[in-house]
């Protein structure tokens, strides 16, 4: 079924996405030597302008940038809600395509070195997706064949991470925030996660914890920091057995009855692009309403959306 839908965006996969075909699923996420062959180094940037304060009495109507960037939902629907944000897009599997043609909204978390990430990413808007960029941090196994290049680490200089993560940023466009790709080092360090939260703050953005490790404080600093946040309830493909998976979708959806909402991450990979494939069309007749990530942060922080800044 997945191979009767390709044809749909085949045509603004990069070649450099398709050349990983052969990659087994159940393969731990590894960059080859060739996946970064001529991305240029990010660069350290200068900090963004000063803004200048508005003056006494304006009204403040600019919206946040992850309001801005949001995909818009009736707020009024009292369905179990349910996010499904598909992780690591971009650039490390053959199926970037498959997962930009699910039904949706869906949130899709790109990464910043991914190849043809602007064709990529406005396909998936074309399609009403949502966007977040998945920034690298320093994992267990402190290697960038699985974090990719310029992670955020805990031993950098702060002004160094904090300029990974303006570059990483300033990469991805058009994004509600962003999410940890790996980080069971990075997220439990306390001063790499404030760093995090007051760039994400500052920029107007959310900020969603992928809980690689369960000792993470990057949700907390976030929230400390007053940013919109949210931290992942299930993740959709820890092992790759599509009986495994089914099971995952089971426990979104009573996750969602219980709590009201569930945040699910999921990968590009063959059995889970399956599974979501059969699995979304029959949320509605089930009572439940697919929503995107920042409509489902709103809710988890008690914001009306439907208020103006």
């Amino acid at each position: 079924m997945l191979l009767r839908r390709r044809h749909v965006i085949t045509s603004l996969i990069s070649a450099a996405a398709v050349a990983h075909a052969a990659r087994l699923d159940a393969q731990p996420f590894l960059l080859r030597p060739e996946d970064t062959i001529g991305l240029a180094p990010q660069p350290l940037i200068p900090p963004p302008a000063p803004v200048v304060p508005m003056p006494p009495g304006a009204p403040a109507t600019e919206l946040p940038t992850w309001r801005r960037n949001a995909v818009a939902v009736p707020m009024n629907d009292d369905r179990p809600k349910i996010a499904v944000v598909i992780d690591d897009m971009g650039v490390t599997h053959p199926y970037t395509g498959e997962a930009i043609a699910l039904p949706g909204p869906v949130t899709l978390a790109w990464f910043p070195f991914a190849v043809s990430l602007l064709d990529q990413m406005q396909a998936a808007a074309e399609r009403g997706h949502e966007a977040l960029l998945h920034m690298p941090m320093q994992a267990f196994s402190n290697s960038t064949a699985q974090t990719g290049p310029d992670p955020l680490r805990i031993d950098l200089p702060p002004a160094v991470n904090l300029a990974r993560l303006r570059a990483a940023l300033d990469a991805v466009p058009n994004i509600v925030g962003l999410n940890n790709h790996m980080g069971s080092v990075a997220t439990r360090d306390v001063a790499l996660m404030d760093i995090v939260a007051r760039e994400t703050r500052d920029r107007g953005m959310l900020f969603l914890d992928s809980v690689t490790i369960p000792h993470s404080v990057a949700l907390a600093r976030a929230e400390l920091a007053g940013v919109p946040a949210a931290a992942r309830d299930v993740f959709i493909d820890h092992m790759a057995d599509p009986s495994v998976i089914r099971g995952q979708l089971a426990s979104i959806e009573v996750q969602a009855r219980h709590f009201g909402y569930a945040i699910a991450i999921g990968h590009p990979r063959t059995h889970t692009l399956e599974a979501l494939e059969a699995w979304l069309p029959t949320l509605e007749a089930k009572g439940f309403v697919l929503w995107p990530l920042a409509a489902t942060v709103a809710l988890r922080n008690n914001i009306d959306l439907s208020q103006r800044a």
